[in-house]
């Protein structure tokens, strides 16, 4: 069992709470998860401001669109030998993806092998929430948190477990004998404390979670969303010219991720701009296709398909290319519509345009510290080399997560080696190196560069 006294102090986390608090009410979700992440990290017991407003944050990403973590993501954050590492690594994942099944039970294991009590009960929970709402429940996990929901004396949750077990295989005979144990362990404790011991009563914000938890399509049972649709479609058919009426059918068919019903929505939009003309609806079709083509990237990429994945991202990055170059046309004010094209023209080596764009974005406080970064990493590749310099330093001045200002430190010290400047480099990468040894390249960037500045190289401050 894994020792967290020295991380788990009480209020070691709140000022990382209550940013990250701040920055979700401003809709910046990848920002909210990074801060309640770094609370968790300093104060990772703490149920209430740290694991279920993380929770909370990561259901509000999805539903306005996050997509899961990326392969790379999910190589990077791989469990490993360091069990608190390990649960930030899962609720990270889980964040991304809050219906993936295998990143409940990645935090559920993390969880026990630190001890945290209250987290591990409240995920066994929510495990078996998403387990109820199931079409294919899982004997492996239900028998998981049979195991762990009694191992916490929530007996009548354990039972509920063992009961859905016994649909799945109801000629197991060794169930019988556990749930009767846990029955009789149910009575005892409803006798001795005349109450059904549910921890969900405890849990704050646990309604509020579960209706996010309704609005998740991951979550949401095919036949449901079909009786959505044909709602929607009906009322659109009485009205086809009104908005609302439009938005509301499209919404529902995305509900479904699959070509057919994004197809159908794309048909809805396409007459609807036609009719209506307002160009939000030609924009949704953009964000269609851009959804249809990261589905087809997953599949390349599960069939191990690289040419096809390489050559997917070509067509993906010309057509976003094209996309948010006109969105930026249609709303010019729109600094995150900045951003997108900005980023997506530093990806196509265009870095004279991607700078134009970055300087444009830096102004929105959301994106400001990613404008910079991309800012900066232009103009290094446009090998101007001082601006690069000048403008990531200029990101120290900005709040910024642990891994953040890793990767900053690690940028910054990049371009000031390319400068000759290696002592200044040498102070970067160091301080890349004290807070962890182990990332990218650092430990032989150090020693490189103190062998040329013995060798008296780079003698520029």
């Amino acid at each position: 069992m894994a020792d967290t006294q020295g991380n788990a102090e009480p209020g070691k986390g709140t000022a990382f709470f209550e940013r990250a608090d701040e920055v979700a009410e401003m809709g910046n979700w990848e920002f909210a998860i990074e801060l309640y992440l770094e609370g968790i990290q300093r104060e990772p017991d703490n149920l209430v401001r740290g694991h279920q407003k993380l929770r909370e944050a990561s259901l509000r990403r999805k539903l306005s669109g996050g997509k899961p973590a990326g392969m790379m993501e999910q190589l990077k954050r791989r469990p490993g030998k360091d069990p608190l590492t390990n649960l930030i690594n899962a609720e990270y994942l889980l964040a991304k993806d809050p219906g993936s099944l295998a990143c409940m039970e990645a935090v559920l294991k993390a969880a026990q092998a630190i001890d945290l009590k209250d987290v591990l009960l409240w995920m066994s929970l929510t495990v078996l929430d998403a387990q109820r709402k199931s079409a294919k429940p899982s004997k492996r996990v239900l028998m998981l948190l049979a195991g762990s929901l009694a191992g916490a004396a929530e007996y009548g949750a354990a039972l509920e477990a063992c009961r859905m077990v016994k649909q799945i295989s109801p000629d197991d005979a060794t169930l019988d004998q556990l749930m009767a144990e846990l029955s009789a362990k149910q009575t005892i404790k409803r006798g001795r404390y005349d109450q059904d011991g549910d921890f969900t009563k405890g849990v704050k914000d646990m309604g509020k979670q579960q209706e996010l938890i309704q609005k998740d399509s991951l979550l949401q049972e095919s036949s449901y969303l079909e009786q959505q649709i044909a709602k929607a479609r009906s009322d659109y058919l009485a009205a086809p010219n009104e908005p609302g009426k439009v938005i509301a059918l499209v919404e529902a068919l995305l509900k479904i991720e699959d070509d057919a019903h994004e197809n159908q929505a794309i048909e809805v939009l396409s007459r609807a701009h036609s009719q209506i003309g307002t160009y939000q609806f030609k924009m949704r079709i953009g964000d269609i296709h851009i959804r249809q083509m990261d589905r087809q990237r997953r599949g390349l990429q599960a069939a191990g398909d690289q040419a096809g994945v390489e050559e997917l991202n070509r067509r993906q990055l010309a057509f976003e290319l094209e996309e948010y170059a006109e969105r930026c046309v249609n709303y010019p004010t729109d600094l995150s519509l900045r951003f997108e094209l900005g980023t997506r023209q530093f990806r196509a080596g265009k870095y004279d345009e991607a700078i134009g764009a970055m300087q444009q974005a830096r102004r929105d406080p959301r994106r400001q510290l990613q404008a910079i970064t991309i800012l900066g990493q232009s103009f290094a590749k446009k090998g101007w080399l001082p601006e690069a310099a000048e403008t990531l330093e200029q990101a120290f001045a900005h709040e910024m997560t642990e891994s953040q200002s890793l990767a900053m430190r690690y940028a910054l010290g990049d371009v000031l080696e390319q400068m000759g400047q290696f002592p200044r480099a040498l102070e970067q990468f160091s301080k890349v190196a004290q807070a962890d040894f182990a990332y990218k390249d650092v430990r032989s960037r150090v020693e490189n560069i103190r062998k040329k500045i013995s060798d008296g190289q780079g003698g520029q401050k």
